[in-house]
């Protein structure tokens, strides 16, 4: 941490700096980590907390950075984003990229379009510094964390790598997936069987989802217990593959028929080869407590305007 004056801001305050000393250890403040549905690209603020910047699987993916100082925000504030060449360069201009506003008790997090200004500053080898106030943690002082680009290319170009990998659904587009049967059969359509793998391969990498509730009817056959019966095949058809996934018999609740259905059906009616009529719903639940469960809100692009 590096105590002084701030000269690239219009105020006169002084300011609270966090920055990492030059040398071979800044280097290695930048990190990243990456699966088919997340990639990171962290660096760690000397003294004060870290940054983070996320991608998140999806139909669009979504990007977003994070602030997160160890003593937390506890006060509401405004932080600016500033580019400026680092100060081992000579000559340039300093350029407000963008500003999010803060509130007490809860980190900052800036949308895509700032997310995207920030990292190709850096990747443009230059400092960003990210000044705000907090009367509580530093009284008549600016607080300036400062990012770093020492170290950064490399581990950019690996978030970048990682992001070209990324399923395309979220949680949000598999969390209910609608299935078809074929006519009188507990085989899946083609399309639906398409769905369910696509719903499986993003299970194999959540592994927040701790619950799994399958529902299956059937109005296509032509006796109520026949119904009932494949209602069930079919139950026990989709089951299988989460078995197979590797997801235990307590992790699934089956949902066959239930008994408005049954009441519903009059016996010996022609059998109803409406898609409706021979369909299933899957619905999956997640722990939000669980440190894996991904941020995959539709949050608005904070920080978009300059």
């Amino acid at each position: 941490m590096i105590l002084g004056c701030s000269f690239i801001f219009a105020d006169a305050q002084a300011a609270v700096r966090f920055e990492a000393t030059l040398g071979a250890e800044a280097r290695k403040l930048w990190s990243d980590e990456g699966s088919k549905i997340r990639c990171r690209l962290n660096y760690d603020i000397p003294g004060y907390g870290y940054v983070s910047f996320t991608a998140l699987a999806g139909r669009e993916i979504k990007t977003s950075m994070g602030v997160h100082p160890k003593l937390g925000i506890t006060a509401n504030s405004l932080m600016r984003f500033i580019a400026s060449r680092p100060e081992w360069q000579s000559g340039g201009r300093e350029r407000q990229l963008g500003k999010i506003k803060l509130y007490s008790g809860y980190d900052a997090y800036a949308g895509p379009t700032l997310s995207f200004k920030v990292m190709n500053a850096l990747n443009q080898g230059k400092q960003i510094f990210m000044p705000y106030t907090d009367k509580t943690v530093a009284s008549g002082q600016n607080i300036v964390p400062v990012l770093s680009p020492l170290g950064f290319k490399e581990h950019y170009e690996k978030f970048i790598s990682c992001q070209q990998q990324l399923l395309r659904v979220s949680f949000n587009d598999v969390q209910l997936l609608p299935l078809v049967f074929a006519f009188q059969s507990d085989k899946l359509t083609s399309k639906s069987e398409r769905s369910l793998k696509e719903q499986l391969e993003y299970l194999q990498q959540d592994k927040s989802i701790n619950h799994i509730v399958i529902r299956t009817f059937s109005y296509d056959m032509n006796s109520k217990d026949d119904c009932i019966s494949m209602a069930k095949k079919r139950a026990d058809a989709v089951k299988k593959y989460y078995v197979d996934a590797g997801f235990k018999d307590d992790d699934i609740e089956l949902k066959q028929f239930n008994a408005l259905t049954v009441q519903s059906f009059v016996e010996g009616q022609e059998a109803d080869k409406d898609p409706t009529a021979r369909n299933g719903l899957v619905q999956l639940n997640r722990d939000e407590s669980d440190p894996r469960s991904l941020r995959d809100l539709d949050l608005p692009d904070v920080g978009a305007e300059d």
